[in-house]
Formats: structure tokens, sequence, C-alpha cells
């Protein structure tokens, strides 16, 4: 087994994104309101990392993709709602939330095509 201190040795990590195929689905494509109730995108996936084990959730506004860990949720129910404001991020309004949806689908739809 390699040292921690062995320049040659690299530790490599495994990402895994995770998708639904159902739009919106139980977390991808829903809504997510900062706790400045604006509304700044949609869950586009969700990512894992390990080692050390990270949960991301990708949020996808406009021109703009935000990860942030997994407990930064406060609740999930027709919209997820964040623990925090999001400053960085411009307010959707429901076209855009539509728009949205539409990109994600066809980026999960062409990862499925063979």
């Amino acid at each position: 087994m390699p040292k921690k201190n062995d320049k040659n040795s690299e530790l490599q990590s495994i990402l895994v994104e995770l998708y639904e195929l159902r739009m919106p689905g139980q977390l991808i494509g829903k809504e997510v309101i900062d706790s400045s109730a604006r509304k700044i995108g949609i869950i586009r996936n969700i990512k894992l990392t390990f080692p050390p084990a990270k949960v991301l959730i990708i949020i996808k506004g406009l021109d703009i993709e935000i990860q942030l860990p997994i407990d930064s949720i406060l609740t999930v129910g027709g919209v997820v709602q964040l623990k925090e404001a999001i400053k960085q991020a411009e307010e959707l309004e429901i076209r855009d939330v539509a728009r949205l949806r539409d990109e994600v689908a066809k980026e999960v739809a062409s990862h499925l095509r063979i």
C-alpha cells in the first residue's frame, strides 16, 4: 500500500452523476427556492464523489450552475427550499423554469441514446 507522502501515488476519486427519467422527478427538475423566497433554478442532477464521500446538488439557473451540499436543502415538497440565500443567481420566471426543465430533459435523453 503506498504511503500518503509518496508523490507518485494519487488518490483517485469516483464521481457519479444521478438523474431521474421523469421530469420533474422526486428531486431532479424541481424548482429551487432560496431562503429569501426567490425562485433561482431547478435541480439539474446530484453528484456523488468518494473518497471522501460528498453528495452535492447541482442547481441550474439562468446562465449559472451552482453546486451545494445536499444538507443545504431545508425541505422538499412541490419545490425544493434551501436554507440559505443564493445572491449570485437571478430570479426566474415560470417560463424560465419550463425552458430549464426542457434543457435538462434533453440532456438526460442524450445520455440514454446508444
